[in-house]
């Protein structure tokens, strides 16, 4: 896992705390729980709680030097009004170095910055690392202003040629294609480098694109949602632990999709499923994936 551990102030009408959070917490967690070993590339501040230290060793490996004598963690506001999320850089903890994960041999790397902690030739140095790539760009993709809030722009697209796997959610869609037409993005995104694109969205489903077949894969309806921080990263976690041993696109995505769906019925990292939880949802998943 490659980006950086967070601090989250999560804000909503019904939640008010703050929680430890980020890709590698987030998708670690999750890969771990599926029974994945975890190595984890970020930064993180002086300021980073040791409790939270303590937490994540006894799941993940934080690859050497992890720790920043001259920046703070990342920190985000992050404000959820129903399906909206306004999100808000406090600060942020220096770039990610590409010894951290040097001479790694990983049967899959998930790519995922989140606020272009991620140089160029960390992504080299990912690719060489791993036998698949899987990148999500938001971070590539954000950019903050003066008061820290977030807008999408364009990014190095040619970083995608480098990509097996791309997740990206519909806005994310179009400030790399331009485009609006899901079809015609999925093609543009596919040109770019990616043999696998994940859609997701809020629309009750999301759509695994190969390149030369589409599935649109049902979201189960669990109820009200408490917090949907994570859960993308949730997907990415279910993914990377599953694929490996599968060799299974379609597979590997619904458990994402599992995960994901069961995950923002909690909030915080408490909200990561069990691996019992996520296989038994599968197999209602799996029944409603429709051919597009």
């Amino acid at each position: 896992m490659v980006g950086h551990a967070t601090i989250d102030h999560i804000i909503s009408s019904t939640l008010d705390f703050e929680s430890l959070g980020g890709p590698p917490v987030y998708a670690g967690l999750t890969a771990k729980r599926l029974g994945a070993d975890v190595d984890a590339a970020t930064k993180v501040g002086l300021d980073f709680p040791e409790h939270y230290t303590l937490f994540l060793a006894r799941y993940i490996n934080m690859l050497k030097p992890a720790l920043s004598p001259a920046k703070p963690t990342t920190r985000f506001l992050i404000e959820q009004q129903g399906g909206s999320r306004r999100l808000r850089l406090i600060s942020r903890c220096e770039d990610i170095e590409e010894n951290q994960i040097e001479g790694g041999d990983y049967d899959i790397c998930v790519l995922s910055p989140v606020a272009g902690e991620v140089p160029n030739a960390l992504v080299s140095a990912a690719r060489r690392a791993a036998k698949c790539l899987f990148v999500d760009p938001q971070g590539f993709l954000r950019r903050f202003d003066q008061q820290g809030f977030c807008a999408l722009s364009g990014m190095d697209r040619t970083l995608l040629k480098q990509a097996d796997a791309l997740k990206v959610d519909y806005e994310e869609m179009r400030s790399l294609t331009g485009l609006d037409d899901k079809a015609q993005a999925l093609a543009e995104l596919h040109s770019l480098g990616p043999k696998v694109v994940i859609l997701t969205s809020h629309r009750g489903y999301v759509t695994l694109s190969l390149e030369n077949k589409i599935y649109r894969i049902p979201i189960p309806d669990l109820g009200e949602v408490v917090d949907t921080t994570g859960a993308g990263d949730i997907l990415a976690g279910a993914y990377a632990a599953t694929y490996p041993q599968e060799r299974d696109f379609l597979f590997a995505v619904c458990v994402g999709v599992s995960a994901a769906a069961l995950s923002v019925k909690g909030a915080g990292i408490s909200k990561i499923p069990t691996r019992e939880e996520v296989f038994e949802m599968v197999k209602r998943i799996r029944s409603g994936v429709e051919d597009c």
